[in-house]
């Protein structure tokens, strides 16, 4: 099946819609389709073909979206690297894929253009992007997304959430992970506009959701915790997804409480994004659920109590002989086929032969008023085989204790639950898509 050029055909049908919002610049889909194919002329001068590999590092600036759509037009598959990575982490991959080029910007490339045709279509099996996963359970790997991917994936989230032509998705996350990549690609399906922040801040995010017209706004929960935080307003937009790991049911009832529709999602890059989401509607029924699975996307939980997946969305050779794969994660399904995600297979601690979920006590330790952050790990231990290990960030001038959490953790939990340790830290290590990394705890 052929697709056509998701940002020329836009040009085509809505040319004077908005398509992007970035540093306070609007561009319209006639204005993002000429500087695209401006650019993809320049492309084609440096080497680039269809097929080739080009490394971009995804600042979150409008440059960075110009060349992800240049690089369609030329069918080359883009490899979106964060900045943050570290130089021995970028040589890394870069030796592993071996990208024709390595850009950061548009202006690395020469001004000569090559007269050459444009791709006008895709094939839905061609890959667009190799994208790295996440890195919470281990070193990022690529993982090759195809057009297919990312069309079923708007389809289905568009059928679950809905479309309206005058949409603006904010998008705070990093564009060289899957969250951020899949909001101005889907936008671009969608004819709708796409608003690019670079990276998040807190003040930023607050107003943009007050003053410039966000309707749908996709988080992280240490993101939702902290425009809670600071008061903001969460009312306006009609859809806040949130996802990235369980986000604390205190949490999703406090925005809830304060107008918001807050709508848990669950995905991964192997899936291009988003697997389940709760549809607005069930937001306030259904609190801490991530929702039924989008449209012809298939869930099942295997005996030992892993999420497996199959439909259009999961990536070439990620699937086992019978098409599932096997995400890693543990979940529920409920009577009514809602999921509720509990934690990683793992991280999944067994103290003296009692399963114990971390996930389960951090959202004990984060019911004290005085805890920030918290995170559970299994410590090796002798008498234990493993021993529930806290560490905890409290709030800013807090006197409390870890014996103090120690006691409060056991009003609430069964004895083998409750730490054997806890520990103050200053920060949670995390992956730039705000991610807890649990092995650097460990």
């Amino acid at each position: 099946m052929k697709l056509d050029d998701w940002l020329a055909q836009r040009s085509q049908s809505c040319p004077d819609r908005t398509a992007l919002i970035a540093e306070g610049e609007e561009m319209t889909y006639a204005q993002l389709e000429a500087e695209a194919t401006w650019v993809a002329r320049r492309l084609s001068a440096h080497g680039v073909r269809r097929g080739s590999t080009a490394a971009l590092t995804m600042h979150g600036r409008r440059e960075q979206v110009v060349l992800a759509h240049a690089l369609m037009k030329v069918g080359a598959t883009m490899l979106p690297l964060s900045p943050r990575l570290t130089a021995a982490e970028r040589t890394a991959v870069v030796a592993a894929e071996e990208p024709i080029v390595d850009l950061d910007d548009p202006g690395e490339l020469t001004q000569t253009e090559a007269d050459m045709p444009l791709l006008g279509e895709h094939d839905m099996d061609d890959v667009c992007a190799r994208v790295l996963t996440s890195g919470s359970s281990g070193a990022p790997q690529p993982v090759g997304l195809t057009y297919g991917n990312f069309l079923w994936n708007a389809v289905g989230s568009g059928f679950n959430i809905g479309v309206d032509p005058e949409d603006r998705w904010l998008c705070c996350v990093p564009l060289s992970h899957i969250a951020g990549l899949s909001i101005v690609v889907r936008s671009t399906i969608y004819g709708t506009a796409a608003v690019l922040h670079e990276g998040f801040e807190v003040d930023r995010a607050a107003a943009s959701l007050e003053s410039d017209g966000i309707t749908i706004v996709s988080l992280v929960t240490t993101m939702l915790t902290r425009l809670l935080e600071a008061g903001a307003d969460l009312s306006g937009p009609r859809a806040i997804l949130v996802g990235g790991g369980p986000v604390p049911e205190e949490a999703l009832e406090e925005a809830i409480g304060r107008g918001a529709t807050v709508v848990q999602t669950y995905g991964l890059t192997e899936t291009c994004s988003q697997v389940t989401t709760l549809a607005p509607a069930d937001s306030r029924r259904k609190v801490g659920s991530a929702g039924r699975p989008l449209l012809t996307t298939h869930l099942r939980i295997a005996a030992d109590g892993e999420i497996l997946i199959q439909g259009p969305t999961v990536a070439p050779g990620r699937a086992d002989g019978d098409g599932w794969l096997h995400t890693g994660d543990l979940g529920e399904i409920d009577e009514e086929g809602f999921l509720y995600v509990r934690d990683r297979i793992d991280d999944l601690i067994v103290s003296g032969g009692e399963n114990v979920l971390p996930a389960e006590v951090e959202a004990v330790l984060l019911r004290h008023p005085e805890v920030a952050e918290a995170a559970v790990v299994g410590r090796e231990d002798p008498e234990w085989q493993q021993a529930v290990t806290a560490v905890v960030v409290l709030a800013s001038g807090s006197a409390v204790t870890p014996q103090d959490l120690r006691r409060h953790c056991a009003e609430s939990l069964a004895g083998f639950k409750v730490p054997k340790r806890v520990e103050l830290a200053a920060a949670l290590p995390r992956t730039p898509s705000g991610k807890l990394m649990r092995r650097a705890l460990r």
